[in-house]
């Protein structure tokens, strides 16, 4: 029995002696294929280590340049151009037939500012002709436009408000407030033919002359808004095909006078990536 037992044993011992070899032997295969692939990879690695040190300190890749407007942030209070026909940086303009438009600075005590306001006097006598002031410097395309307006009713068809996105003295878009039927209108003149996109009613404020007209351009993903406020209440909202960058200015018809004060614009960046490189 013992010499069963030993003899069993040694044919145990014999018959692992040949799976033990083979996996000494594809461990020393794959040692040997190990060092053959690392040791090419260290000496790069120490040669680019040598090599960024004879060039000095790392550098960081130059990044992307994005070319960047510096916003407009300008407000017109008419207390410095002391009656004055207007500010600098403004010309006029008339669209239909009628004379020119008188624009000048004068004493409004009550005016929002403190003492002067810009007043344009001249009438316009057909439902064809537009009184423009137009400024000069600024070019924009995304705007928040504001003016504070008083008037002397007049008939009508008076009505007074802020001109974007001018392409030109016959190109432009417009909000214009009529006090004398409580209505604020958006024209679209193309070639000087003004065709009106959208007419709301509003309610002004009773306890001052002056009210606040403020037009808002924006773009919400792909679309591009015009938002219209008159005395800070939320009016209407158009989407123009092509908005475009242009300029700005105020604007009178009819036989109305009206005064101006606290012209406020001030350039939005609402679809410029701020991100750098940009995120999208």
């Amino acid at each position: 029995m013992l010499f069963l037992r030993s003899k069993t044993i040694d044919s145990t011992r014999f018959l692992q002696r040949p799976f033990i070899s083979q996996l000494s032997a594809s461990m020393k295969f794959i040692a040997i294929f190990l060092m053959g692939a690392l040791v090419p990879a260290l000496m790069l690695g120490m040669n680019s280590s040598a090599s960024a040190e004879e060039a000095g300190e790392l550098k960081e890749l130059p990044r992307a340049v994005l070319k960047h407007i510096p916003p407009v942030y300008k407000e017109w209070t008419f207390e410095k151009n002391d009656h004055k026909t207007f500010p600098p940086g403004f010309h006029t303009e008339t669209l239909g037939t009628g004379r020119p438009g008188e624009w000048t600075i004068v004493t409004e005590q009550d005016a929002p500012s403190r003492t002067h306001a810009l007043r344009q006097a001249s009438p316009c006598p057909s439902n064809t002709c537009f009184q423009l002031l137009l400024n000069e410097d600024i070019r924009t395309k995304y705007i928040d436009l504001s003016v504070q307006i008083l008037s002397d009713l007049g008939t009508p068809t008076s009505g007074a408000g802020l001109i974007f996105n001018a392409q030109s003295k016959k190109n432009f878009l417009a909000v214009l407030v009529y006090p004398a039927t409580n209505t604020v209108k958006v024209f679209e003149f193309i070639d000087g033919v003004a065709t009106m996109l959208k007419e709301e009613a509003v309610i002004p404020q009773k306890r001052t002359r002056w009210h606040f007209l403020r037009v808002h351009l924006s773009s919400i993903v792909s679309r591009e808004v015009v938002e219209v406020s008159f005395d800070n209440q939320f009016i209407m909202s158009i989407e123009p095909k092509d908005l475009k960058i242009g300029h700005l200015g105020l604007i009178t018809m009819g036989d109305g006078t009206f005064a101006f004060d606290n012209l406020r614009a001030v350039e939005l960046h609402t679809g410029n990536p701020i991100s750098r490189p940009p995120a999208y």
